[in-house]
């Protein structure tokens, strides 16, 4: 595949907007998912139902959290194909690995 700088740094901005992004919601689920739970809990007996949406709430957290590891890794292992590429003959080849 011929190094292409341009389309590369696309697909860095991209990756990392998407990073930032998922970084956002996964703050603003955290708290709004808290303050929903401090209201569930002045408000007295909810049956159960803070802490089963606590649970499933911990588990999207955990998904988010894997996102953003996986996605990260993408970032670092474009950025060193690109290192590599830019060391050798612009030119790469199967260097681009997850």
């Amino acid at each position: 595949m011929l190094y292409n700088s341009n389309t590369i740094s696309g697909l860095i901005s991209e990756l990392e907007g998407y990073h930032r992004t998922i970084t956002t919601e996964r703050e603003n689920a955290q708290t709004a998912a808290t303050q929903l739970i401090n209201q569930a809990w002045q408000s007295g007996d909810d049956g159960g139902a803070s802490a089963a949406f606590h649970q499933k709430h911990n588990k999207l957290i955990e998904d988010l959290d894997g996102l953003l590891l996986t996605l990260s890794k993408g970032i670092t292992h474009v950025n060193d194909a690109v290192t590599k590429a830019k060391s050798t003959d612009t030119k790469v080849a199967g260097d681009f690995t997850w």
